[in-house]
């Protein structure tokens, strides 16, 4: 069966749906985290993605709930890996406190790994470590932003909306440097990680 397109409608249907499940992520904190999974090196079954978003009721899911999120999967991977992955055009704090929660969630468990290989270069390091940073900045506690915007002598709102333009570029080549980073770590090759 061929998935359909995600549109608005189908957006509208899935965010209705996870606001009715208890402890379930949002659409936008879905988007974020299914973002991170697909731009891991280590890729998850769909059953295993569905039960965090869910967490951990994906068995209950109907077909045609089920058909909505391999859609939505299916438009961030071909965003990520064919058009580019773009976030909006205009800054939303809700949207990026809630994608880079879900961004945040995703990677930290693969990062973290790739981080402490001990082969892996400083230069790779600090790359992943920036690009983490960028992408989940607004994860971070709203006095923690303050406190940043103060130490850089700007006002909280301009710190967000560079950090926001910071976010696209850096979202536009997450994938890319995951994969060099993970190819750099020893701890990956082009079949898999090598635990």
């Amino acid at each position: 069966m061929q998935l359909p397109q995600f549109t608005e409608l189908h957006a509208k249907q899935l965010s209705t749906f996870l606001d009715t499940q208890p402890q379930a992520m949002t659409l936008l904190q879905s988007q974020g985290y299914l973002f991170g999974v697909i731009c891991s090196p280590e890729p998850l079954d769909v059953h295993e993605w569905l039960d965090t978003i869910l967490s951990n009721k994906a068995n209950d899911l109907d077909e045609e709930t089920l058909f909505l999120f391999m859609a939505l999967y299916h438009q961030i991977s071909e965003q990520v890996f064919e058009a580019g992955y773009k976030l909006p055009a205009n800054y939303d704090i809700y949207f990026c406190k809630s994608w880079s929660e879900g961004f945040l969630q995703a990677t930290t468990m693969y990062t973290q790994k790739l981080l402490d290989a001990p082969q892996l270069e400083v230069q790779y390091k600090e790359a992943l470590e920036s690009a983490q940073a960028t992408l989940s900045f607004f994860a971070l506690d709203e006095q923690i932003i303050s406190q940043i915007a103060a130490q850089n002598l700007m006002g909280e709102q301009l710190l967000c909306l560079q950090q926001y333009e910071l976010m696209g570029d850096f979202a536009l080549g997450f994938a890319e440097l995951v994969e060099i980073v993970a190819l750099n770590s020893g701890l990956y090759t082009d079949e898999g990680w090598d635990d």
